[in-house]
């Protein structure tokens, strides 16, 4: 009885996990940024990336391009995050 309960949650767990995850936009996969190496084009497709960000997205890229620009300072990481900010203000 216990492991059939088990299995049962198990399995509801698994599928509300799969759905969450599936919404989710991984910010590596909208673009490879390295550097100031981004160019014009790539930087618009991603600002069009974050035009379609939910804001639990938004909050987490934000929170992501703050460790960058501590880790990783550059002009680009810098316009991204400021977008990033600029549109949660929108979008609250």
């Amino acid at each position: 009885m216990r492991l059939l309960l088990l299995a049962t949650i198990a399995t509801a767990i698994g599928a509300t996990t799969t759905h969450a995850h599936e919404t989710v936009v991984p910010l590596n996969s909208v673009c490879k940024l390295s550097g100031d190496t981004l160019s014009v084009d790539s930087l618009q497709k991603l600002y069009r990336q974050i035009d379609l960000l939910s804001v639990f997205d938004l909050k987490k890229w934000r929170e992501s391009y703050i460790y960058k620009n501590r880790t990783q300072p550059s002009d680009l990481n810098k316009q991204i995050l400021v977008y990033i900010e600029e549109r949660l203000k929108v979008v609250k």
